[in-house]
């Protein structure tokens, strides 16, 4: 329970040194203990910003396998993101600074900076959503900025520049290999399951010619206003139900 409680104290204590630009790098990275609170951050910040998709994954009707699935891959390639920007910055710092901290260093540290991800739940909001994100990806480049600043001990200006590149570079290449993970991400769930993550309006078709699925066009459960319309239909179902179950 100790332990527990070392942990969630110094989560608590980074997450928030983090978010008002006070973060203590070295300290709150250093060590399994300081490991373990960057990545309950950064599942943090995956579980929030489900939350704040719950609107869109509601709409699609994803079911709670699909969303467990979701989540974790989300964490996966949350914490591939920061710790390829970790990359760019070791290597950025290392062409500009001529610094020698280690690599493992600089990928933990910044990990700290998805730390504003974890009010992701926010974005939900309707109409202020898309500026709540922009705001909240703004906070993660000003917390990089003082990390960086901090872990190299050198100017603002230069801090500055390294972390806006390699925030910029990061971004450029997401836009490129996310839709390709989010295309093996379906692949992966259809072959697992048959079905696709997202009940698109093409699979709900495909599944009417089947007789006896979820979304028979045939099956006895028609919409009220057809059966205002279509009484005779409506008496004829039971009937039709009756000879499926003796079949």
């Amino acid at each position: 329970m100790r332990l527990i409680g070392a942990i969630l104290s110094q989560t608590t204590a980074g997450w928030l040194d983090a978010l008002t630009l006070r973060l203590d790098v070295v300290r709150a990275s250093a060590g399994p203990l300081g490991h373990t609170a960057a990545i309950l951050v950064a599942v943090g910040a995956c579980v929030s910003i489900l939350l704040g998709r719950s609107v869109v994954l509601a709409v699609n009707r994803m079911r709670r396998g699909g969303m467990v699935f979701v989540m974790a891959l989300n964490f996966v390639t949350l914490v591939l993101t920061y710790a390829l920007l970790g990359l760019l910055v070791w290597v950025t710092g290392v062409l500009m600074i001529g610094s020698h901290v280690p690599a493992e260093q600089v990928v933990w540290a910044v990990l700290w900076a998805c730390s504003p991800l974890v009010l992701g739940f926010a974005t939900a909001i309707p109409v202020l959503g898309p500026a709540i994100d922009r705001a909240l990806m703004a906070w993660s480049l000003l917390i990089l900025w003082s990390i960086i600043r901090d872990l190299y001990a050198t100017t603002l200006w230069r801090s500055g520049a390294i972390a806006l590149g390699t925030f910029l570079a990061v971004w450029a290449l997401s836009a490129v290999y996310s839709p390709l993970l989010a295309r093996i991400r379906d692949v992966l769930w259809r072959r697992a399951t048959g079905r696709p993550l997202y009940d698109s309006s093409r699979y709900v078709l495909e599944q009417a010619t089947i007789e006896g699925s979820e979304a028979d066009l045939n099956g006895w459960l028609i919409e009220p206003d057809r059966a205002q319309h279509e009484p005779d239909r409506v008496e004829q179902e039971p009937d039709r139900v009756e000879q499926r179950e003796r079949r």
